[in-house]
């Protein structure tokens, strides 16, 4: 697994933009310490959890409004409600959306099954399972898309990555024109920088509440970085 330092960087890569939008901190925070915000926000505050998701749907889709071809590529968890959120709002727009779901949606957080009940209402023909039948067709998928939205593994990933999802990173990588990452590039480990496995190569990654630790150590797989305000308090 690979770590990059400050020596390593290309000028490219210490030329790469990071945005802030509504965040006056530009501080960075490991995953233990945005769990914790997260709880806060939610058990503290009051705040439900599906509204930071909603949120921080509208503030990715806010970065792709100069595209109109779209792969979103979804896990089951908390990044794949994100990303299932950011394709409804994509298709209530009129753009062309297709999505594939990696794993299997029954054992999807409870956010994540609240979006994936209203795309199956609202546009159930984008839906798609990644599988080793349907993989040619995501590789098509990907290839004929403007941009590649991969909403996989979110920042709680700390394991080597493996199988079918190895498999779909490496085809992103390998097909996709143009990738944004949602918080965190998939396969990032957001504490060290360190590629789990196999990680996105984004050419944008839209992070929430605060700049995470690991993007500021992977610049290669981060790209410019937008950090934005998705309503956590503090």
């Amino acid at each position: 697994m690979d770590t990059f330092t400050m020596e390593a960087l290309t000028e490219e890569e210490m030329s790469r933009s990071v945005v802030y939008r509504g965040v006056p901190f530009p501080e960075s925070l490991t995953r233990e310490q945005m769990r914790e915000a997260d709880r806060r926000a939610v058990e503290q505050f009051g705040i439900p959890s599906i509204l930071l998701m909603e949120n921080a749907a509208l503030a990715a889709v806010r970065e792709l409004e100069h595209y109109a071809v779209f792969a979103i590529v979804c896990g089951t968890g908390s990044n794949g409600g994100d990303g299932l959120a950011v394709a409804r709002h994509l298709c209530v727009q009129g753009r062309d959306v297709r999505v594939y779901i990696i794993g299997d949606p029954a054992k999807g957080s409870a956010d994540f099954q609240t979006n994936l009940k209203i795309m199956s209402r609202l546009a159930p023909e984008v839906l798609h399972s990644l599988t080793e039948e349907t993989f040619e067709d995501f590789e098509h998928a990907l290839k004929g898309c403007e941009t590649c939205v991969d909403a996989i593994f979110g920042t709680g990933l700390n394991r080597p990555v493996e199988g079918l999802y190895l498999r779909a990173i490496e085809a992103i990588n390998h097909n996709a024109f143009h990738i944004v990452a949602v918080d965190v590039p998939s396969g990032l480990d957001a504490n060290t920088g360190e590629t789990l496995g196999a990680a996105i190569h984004a050419h944008t990654t839209v992070t929430f509440h605060r700049m995470k630790q690991g993007l500021d150590l992977a610049p290669r797989l981060s790209g410019d970085v937008v950090v934005a305000h998705i309503g956590i308090p503090g």
